[in-house]
């Protein structure tokens, strides 16, 4: 990878922090618009009949979801990195059988006999929940094979630099989610089962644009590329580090005091931490594009520092005025016991868009390096760092929502040192390679 001078003048700096703007506001306004999407269903979901109980099963069941999505949320960075080595084809192939599989990977604790009924008692769930949860699952069967779909066009478009289409794709989809969730409140259907189906209309939605917008991107044929399988896991790694927190704050939280109120609120407060860090969901890609293309490390840097102080910011500005009980009272009509726990524990949430800022840089550097051996190290701590503080937290009186976003923050700022302390040895490695002289 070559790279501009890192001492160049303060205007070229600056020249070059639009340029990754540019290319970095598209994918965040289409993931912006995608952030609200999981608010808005959960508005409407907790209006419909049940609405407490199948808010907490609409919880439960994304974090199912996020967790088997993982290896197709990876495949816009995997693209991106591999895209001349494997060829388009090989990786929309890739892109269909990731997405068949998570398909199965809902349809059995969803439906099959035995794991039906023992995967609700596992997650620690309350036996009144246990059937809206089932239902949640079912009704989010398709997305997955979607959600493959519309990651491989995201990396194609990304590679190309041209991500204006990710923005128009996310409203399409965002309208399409709106419509159905009113359309399913309407007709009756069970209270579970709206968020699922709306989210998964809104995906299929997004991935039918995103196909009809590839089409101008000629095929890339296949050139010498590395083993496929060993570049998706190790992406994966890091992308189902990204979603296993909802799973396993979902554990914590079934564990902990005060344990319906806080799975009531939860999704919430999760969906507006959100609204920040879902926006910063391809910084990797988009830096890693950026450093391929002849970028400068230091003005990743720079643009990651004006990122984070505006997320701070923000972040406090929420959580310190009444916008806060506005959001979780008002918008998401969450009631008053659940609300008022959430609210005295939303600050800790504050500091979590920003480290995913700071660690969205750390990853691009290194995807971009070539060496993604550091990604499902850093995972491997943020995952031990999670669980550990969780299991710990459970112990003590806490209630579940203190516990869930004191171990997810912790477990950030352990993985963004993981990642630190890796690409600087990484650098230590290539400065010490032995050179040799040419003949």
């Amino acid at each position: 990878m070559t790279a501009t001078h890192d001492n160049a003048p303060p205007a070229t700096e600056w020249a070059g922090v639009r340029r990754l703007a540019r290319s970095w506001v598209p994918t965040a306004l289409g993931s912006s618009m995608l952030a609200w999407e999981i608010p808005l269903v959960a508005a409407i979901t907790a209006r419909t009949a049940d609405g407490a109980s199948a808010l907490a099963a609409l919880g439960a069941g994304l974090s199912v979801l996020f967790v088997v999505n993982s290896p197709a949320l990876a495949l816009a960075p995997l693209t991106v990195a591999e895209l001349a080595g494997q060829g388009s084809r090989r990786l929309l192939r890739r892109a269909v059988g990731t997405g068949l599989a998570g398909c199965a990977a809902l349809l059995v604790p969803a439906a099959l006999p035995g794991v039906s009924t023992g995967f609700p008692a596992l997650l620690g769930l309350p036996a009144y929940l246990h059937d809206a949860f089932r239902i949640c699952l079912l009704s989010f069967a398709t997305a997955p094979l979607a959600v493959a779909l519309r990651r491989y066009r995201h990396g194609r478009l990304i590679a190309a630099d041209t991500t204006r289409p990710i923005a128009v794709a996310t409203g399409i989809r965002i309208a399409a989610t709106t419509l159905v969730a009113l359309a399913v409140w309407r007709a009756g259907l069970p209270a579970a089962a709206t968020g699922g189906v709306a989210l998964s209309a809104g995906a299929w939605a997004e991935a039918a644009y995103l196909a009809a917008a590839a089409r101008a991107l000629p095929p890339v044929p296949a050139g010498a590329g590395r083993r496929l399988s060993v570049q998706h896991a190790r992406i994966t790694s890091t992308v189902l580090l990204n979603m296993s927190p909802s799973l396993i704050t979902t554990v914590v939280l079934t564990r902990s005091a005060a344990a319906e109120d806080s799975l009531t609120v939860w999704p919430v407060l999760y969906g507006l931490v959100s609204l920040g860090m879902v926006p910063l969901s391809d910084l990797d890609s988009v830096g890693a594009a950026f450093l391929r293309r002849s970028g400068s490390p230091r003005i990743l840097l720079r643009f990651t520092a004006l990122l984070t102080a505006a997320l701070l910011a923000l972040a406090a500005l929420v959580a310190l005025t009444p916008l806060a009980r506005w959001y979780v009272a008002g918008f998401s009509n969450v009631p008053d016991g659940p609300a008022d726990l959430g609210l005295r524990w939303i600050a800790v949430l504050a500091a979590v868009p920003a480290l995913w800022a700071v660690r969205g840089r750390l990853r691009a550097l290194v995807i971009a390096g070539g060496d993604t051996r550091t990604l499902p190290r850093a995972a491997v701590v943020h995952l031990a760092g999670l669980i550990g503080c969780g299991l710990a937290l459970t112990l003590t009186s806490l209630p579940g929502v203190a516990c869930a976003s004191l171990s997810l923050t912790a477990a950030l700022l352990l993985e963004t040192a993981a990642l630190a302390h890796g690409r600087a040895t990484a650098a230590g490695r290539h400065r010490d390679a032995p050179t040799t002289a040419a003949p």
